[in-house]
């Protein structure tokens, strides 16, 4: 992996520049996380939520997946997953557990182009 990589996230609306502060200028660890991402179990501890029907789970999972975004400045899938959040926020369980193919598609663009940067 290298710099091409964060350019591309860049261009798909990811926070660079300001994870890259947050990280104190480290790219070579924002790159290493970056790796992780792609094989992370947040989104399957999601999916088996929402698909045992457990809103109370999914929504925990769905947490700790925005937050997990939000840390490596993917924003885009930050915004699918609170309007997840939102909705179970709101009582809505119903419209937050349809949102799981949107958010696990977003999820999957950003691993595959993490993926073909490895």
């Amino acid at each position: 992996m290298d710099g091409s990589l964060l350019e591309k996230l860049e261009d798909m609306g990811a926070e660079v520049e300001d994870t890259l502060e947050r990280l104190m200028g480290d790219e070579e660890m924002y790159l290493e996380y970056l790796e992780q991402f792609p094989d992370n179990q947040s989104i399957i501890d999601l999916r088996h939520s929402v698909d045992a029907g457990d809103s109370e789970q999914a929504m925990k999972d769905v947490h700790t997946l925005k937050g997990m975004a939000l840390n490596l400045g993917l924003l885009p899938l930050v915004d699918v997953c609170m309007d997840m959040l939102l909705d179970f926020r709101a009582g809505d369980t119903d419209a937050a557990m349809s949102q799981i193919d949107a958010v696990e598609e977003c999820f999957q663009e950003w691993a595959a182009a993490i993926r073909e940067n490895q």
